[in-house]
């Protein structure tokens, strides 16, 4: 085997691993997004807070009748009410906390592709990982995810207009 066959041998084993690399990248990209929409809806979404304003009207009022229905009444109906807002709160943050390994996946994934010689990938994949750990939102991310790919496989063609 003469050298220039075992570099391009060589060249062709990289290239498979940095497409490997950017499939991983894209799964975790994946996997955030909709861990993180998932979060959202669960915990954040306009229901969500409907809701929980709701039950916390609820123990007020249940408190507040049981207790006599005067202003005294009204005062002491605020705790219970507060520990449903306060549960709230706190459940949203630890499940937000529970976001943590599929970011550091992301950046695991992402870290040697940013810091490779080629600089159009390095660039590339750093834009993706920024769209996706500073939380740009999807248009960014599906935006970087297509650079990344085009890194590899050129731009897609434009479709035909009408």
């Amino acid at each position: 085997m003469t050298q220039r066959h075992q570099r391009a041998l060589a060249a062709t084993a990289e290239q498979e691993q940095r497409r490997a690399q950017m499939q991983q990248l894209v799964i975790a990209v994946s996997e955030v997004m909709a861990a993180r929409a998932l979060h959202r809806e669960t915990w954040l979404s306009r229901t969500t807070r409907w809701r929980v304003g709701g039950m916390a009207a609820s123990e007020f009022w249940s408190a507040w009748r049981a207790l006599g229905g005067d202003w005294e009444a009204a005062v002491a109906a605020l705790a219970p009410s507060a520990r449903v807002i306060e549960l709230w709160q706190r459940r949203s943050v630890e499940e937000a906390a529970a976001l943590a390994p599929y970011a550091a996946k992301v950046a695991a994934a992402g870290l040697p592709m940013g810091m490779v010689d080629d600089p159009e990938l390095a660039a590339a994949a750093q834009k993706l990982l920024d769209a996706c750990l500073e939380d740009q939102g999807e248009d960014a991310v599906r935006e970087a995810i297509t650079g990344l790919r085009a890194v590899f496989y050129g731009p897609d063609p434009e479709p035909p207009t009408p």
